[in-house]
């Protein structure tokens, strides 16, 4: 009884650290998520200064357009590069919310008395992860995320820059030209939503 004793104190020890080593990595993975948004949205801010500076000067001339050119696709790599990895970061951040889920329902196991003390979930199914966030199931949510934000943004961006491309370089008529940059600018960011994947429903072990 004493050796049994000894084995569960050193688990909830194991257990204990754990959980704090996940905590941490979920705030490591929201912290990055939150810099590399503010890094991307402050390149945008700064583009969209110079270029109505340079708009100002040039009498949205020639090298205005020629700016727009280098400056646009630059900025939608940057874009494009922070999406990927707002999705690789809320990945991590489930899987660290489902290991945590799974530690809290060892401690369950052991003492059934906590479960009516406990405010987030003991199970590591994908709705009860996102009830444990407080979400409901909904396809709009990837419009909530950081990652659903900046691939809007990039849809945009890659808007204009067709419809840059379809009215100076193209030589075709103002209506073409924004009919194109809000096709396009739609077309971008549905592809981004239907290619991010649900973190929620990466096969796992239901507890």
């Amino acid at each position: 009884m004493t050796k049994e004793s000894n084995n569960t104190q050193q688990v909830l020890q194991c257990m204990t650290t754990e959980h704090f080593v996940l905590q941490t990595a979920r705030a490591a993975t929201i912290q990055e998520a939150n810099q590399r948004a503010n890094l991307f949205l402050t390149s945008v801010s700064s583009v969209t200064i110079a270029l109505s500076f340079v708009a100002q000067v040039t009498e949205m001339g020639m090298p205005f357009v020629l700016f727009s050119l280098i400056l646009l696709p630059c900025l939608f790599f940057i874009g494009l590069v922070t999406f990927v990895r707002a999705v690789q970061v809320a990945i991590e951040d489930m899987v660290h919310a489902r290991g945590m889920a799974r530690i809290r329902h060892y401690y369950v196991e052991i003492a059934p008395i906590m479960q009516k003390y406990l405010i987030h979930s003991t199970h590591d199914d994908r709705s009860a992860v996102l009830v444990d966030k407080g979400f409901n199931p909904s396809p709009l949510q990837y419009f909530m995320t950081t990652a659903g934000m900046v691939s809007t943004i990039s849809g945009a961006i890659a808007g204009v820059f067709t419809g840059i491309v379809a009215t100076s370089v193209i030589g075709s008529g103002m209506s073409l030209g924004v009919i194109s940059g809000i096709w396009l600018s739609l077309q971008a960011s549905c592809c981004c939503g239907i290619t991010t994947p649900e973190p929620g429903r990466r096969p796992s072990r239901n507890w």
